[in-house]
């Protein structure tokens, strides 16, 4: 066994995971946080892994000098990595956006494609060409099959550790990468010197060597910083850059335009400041819905200006809930004035905690609580527009409490998909509160009280609280309630919201809203191929296609049967479909997170990792036995695995319905560090296991090793890209999580049947 071997192998897993991870942060700030986006960021990941594992697969067996074509790729591996940093930042400009701007799905999943698709389709090769080059010593083709997936997964374990505890905390991306093309060169370096017999080792040494005096250079002068700072730039052109920071939640950039500053998280906008007119509306009309408000909730938009507008009021405490502390750290230390004088006032309680989990743990009452984070389009927000959370914030508040958010809508006219959207949360929001009004205006305001009757559409009745408490306001005064609270936009609003049928109510795993949310997004758009589809899309339709696509599995099983070729087809299926529920879980488990928690971003890298632990210890368990098997044994086995696969998604729901229910320290603290942890180390473990056997079952003769490796790693990553796509996009918006995973049970059952039939037949 060659150590240089080895090594290559490994690091090809550890530079996938680093790269996976600190590519789709970047990608995520591009798309301004849409989770809706990993699906197409993951999907472009793997077509390029696909691409690239399918085209060494077909040719690697025939290959002459594969140890210099393997070097090749680790050189152009180190060259494109920061590369792709700099694409990344350069989307916006590529496709036309400012910052913050929403991004059409189209060009978000054409834009994922291209800027990954050089990395991942060099990735792909590598790994298939790493499992002909990999030969340790007289082993069965499968054994070494899943050796080389085991070796990628231990790479990949150690570099999720890596960049989620180290390497993201200390490093800028373009240093990270900086760093894995070093270390990549170096391993060049000492595969090529391994085999000095190939015809291209000396000129690839002195390309090496070369390349890694220039990164090292690059380190000592100082030249990644300006690279760094140069794709910045290119990242927020056309407004002056004043600060990008990095903590574990996101980035935290803020941008000046003329004499605006502009804070944004993840590359949306969080609020502007100065604002007057924003900050009085998102404050005022709840304050002044209440008679006598005391004690104020804000969760998000503090140091927007929100905190001094409530401060003009006679309350007594405003606690202040926002969950990464950068944000407020930058906001004071770049912008000057009020805003930051405001927030160090004796009456302000900042507290650096997610706004759900403050509510769900809070023993404080209240008698305003103040939603200011933006529209649920996302599932980090649809978690605080969810028929549980105002289930949870009605219990925090006083008797004749008020609970107030803005949402994006029309004066004038109101399309059918948003009035969906606000139909939904306004369905919602009545389930929970006996007393619910919205006032209308490009920004709808929505009220709810616990006290029915207290809300009121009088503006003479706001205006003449106002007057009492002497609150001096600019913009939320009579002549500007007498348009916006008159009879006629009032009934015209009303007639929106309470219309229409068959709304769905938004629940925290059946996410009605975020589906009308992204609806009514795609919608902005001309010709929205998204908008057309989900508009299209319905539970009835998908259960008809399921069982159209279920039924051709199992015809396809009984005609390879006849011509006794069951098993051979039936193991391809299983790695096909082992891709998709793989990815799927992949994708539930992220969503659940963000729905649960609402810090995905944070931990994005060690689910990763989690899963990648999984992978291993499912290959490594299947290398040790899978020797001592026969046919039958193998056979089997499969069947077995496949049993677990079919059982799992009822295991992942069950443990994201208990997380989600109300409990105490011990439960909120091990839902995330531990549960949120095994669970994609069960699947991966599953996935792990099934790859390895079904190759060995799939493999025809020793000298089809490569062309093996590859083909199966190409359908394994063909129906995990399948899996992103369906289950981000499409599923999870229209079933909701427990609907989706009971799908994918019934898929798996069905490959479960036709291995069975298989078995019999054999």
């Amino acid at each position: 066994m060659r150590l240089s071997v080895v090594f290559s192998i490994i690091l090809i897993g550890f530079t996938a995971i680093v790269s996976q991870i600190v590519f789709t942060r970047e990608l995520l700030i591009v798309f301004c946080g849409n989770e809706l986006s990993i699906a197409f960021i993951l999907a472009g990941w793997l077509i390029g892994g696909f691409l690239g594992s399918y085209t060494a697969g077909s040719i690697s067996d025939r290959l002459r000098n594969r140890v210099s074509i393997f070097g090749i790729c680790q050189i152009a591996l180190a060259i494109l990595l920061p590369m792709t940093i700099v694409v990344i930042r350069s989307l916006r400009i590529i496709i036309n956006v400012t910052p913050g701007e929403i991004v059409p799905i189209f060009p978000v999943a054409i834009a994922s494609l291209i800027a990954l698709l050089p990395v991942c389709a060099t990735l792909g090769f590598m790994f298939s060409l790493g499992a002909r080059i990999h030969e340790p010593e007289l082993k069965l083709g499968a054994i070494r099959i899943g050796e080389v997936y085991m070796l990628e997964a231990v790479g990949a374990i150690l570099g999720g550790v890596t960049a989620s505890f180290i390497l993201i905390r200390f490093l800028s991306p373009v240093q990270i990468m900086g760093l894995l093309g070093f270390v990549t060169i170096v391993a060049s370096l000492s595969l090529i010197r391994s085999f000095p017999g190939e015809k291209l080792s000396k000129p690839m040494s002195f390309i090496a060597l070369l390349l890694l005096a220039v990164i090292a250079g690059l380190w000592l002068s100082g030249g990644w910083n300006v690279i760094e700072r140069y794709s910045l730039d290119r990242g927020w052109r056309g407004s002056q850059l004043i600060a990008s920071k990095n903590s574990i939640y996101g980035n935290v950039a803020i941008i000046k335009k003329d004499l605006q500053f502009s804070i944004f998280d993840n590359g949306l906008r969080l609020y502007t400041v100065p604002d007057k007119p924003t900050a009085e509306e998102a404050v005022h009309f709840a304050l002044l819905e209440h008679p006598d408000p005391k004690k104020v909730l804000l969760i998000g938009g503090g140091a927007g200006g929100l905190v001094g507008e409530i401060s003009k009021h006679p309350v007594e405490r405003i606690d202040y809930v926002e969950l990464d502390p950068l944000i407020i750290t930058m906001s004071k230390k770049y912008i000057t004035g009020g805003s930051r004088n405001e927030l160090a006032g004796p009456k302000v309680n900042i507290i650096y905690e997610d706004g759900r989990r403050y509510i769900r743990t809070s023993k404080e009452k209240y008698d305003v609580v103040i939603i200011n984070i933006g529209d649920p389009y996302t599932a980090q927000m649809n978690r605080f527009y969810t028929f549980e959370f105002y289930r949870l914030t009605r219990s925090i508040m006083n008797k004749g409490g008020v609970l107030s958010f803005g949402l994006g809508a029309s004066e004038s006219y109101v399309g059918d998909e948003l009035a969906n959207f606000l139909r939904s949360i306004f369905a919602t929001l009545a389930e929970a509160f006996p007393d619910v009004k919205v006032i209308p205006g490009e920004t709808a305001y929505f009220l709810a009280s616990n006290k029915e009757g207290l809300l009121t559409y009088n503006y003479n009745v706001l205006m003449n609280r106002a007057k009492d408490r002497n609150i001096d306001l600019r913009y939320v005064r009579e002549y500007y309630l007498t348009s916006r609270m008159s009879p006629e936009l009032i009934a015209y609003t009303e007639n929106i919201v309470k219309g229409g049928i068959d709304i769905r109510v938004n629940r925290d795993f059946n996410p009605a809203a975020y589906y009308y949310g992204v609806t009514a997004w795609a919608a902005r758009f001309k010709d929205s191929l998204l908008s057309k589809v989900l508009k299209n899309v319905s539970e009835k339709k998908i259960g008809l296609f399921a069982i159209s696509v279920f039924g051709a599995i199992l015809i396809s099983g009984f005609m390879c049967t006849a011509k006794a070729r069951t098993i051979k087809a039936a193991a391809t299926l299983s790695v096909l479909v082992n891709g998709y529920s793989q990815m799927s879980f992949q994708i539930i488990i992220l969503l659940a997170f963000q729905m649960i928690y609402g810090f995905m971003y944070y931990k994005l890298g060690i689910i990763l990792t989690a899963f990648m632990v999984g992978i291993a210890i499912g290959s490594v368990l299947a290398i040790k036995v899978f020797g001592r098997w026969d046919a039958f044994r193998r056979r089997f086995v499969l069947i077995i695995l496949e049993v677990c696969l079919c059982s799992y998604p009822f295991l992942l729901f069950g443990a994201l319905n208990f997380l989600s229910g109300p409990h105490g320290e011990f439960i909120n603290w091990l839902g995330p560090n531990v549960i949120f942890i095994i669970l994609p180390v069960l699947s991966g473990g599953l996935g792990g296991f099934i790859f390895p056997v079904a190759s060995g079952l799939c493999l025809s003769g020793e000298d089809q090793r490569g062309k093996t490796a590859g083909a199966n790693y190409g359908r394994d990553l063909l129906g995990a890209c399948l899996g992103s796509v369906l289950t981000g996009v499409v599923l999870i918006p229209v079933l909701g999580i427990f609907k989706t995973c009971l799908l994918i049970a019934v898929l798996n059952f069905v490959v479960l049947a036709v291995l069975i039939i298989g078995a019999i037949i054999i």
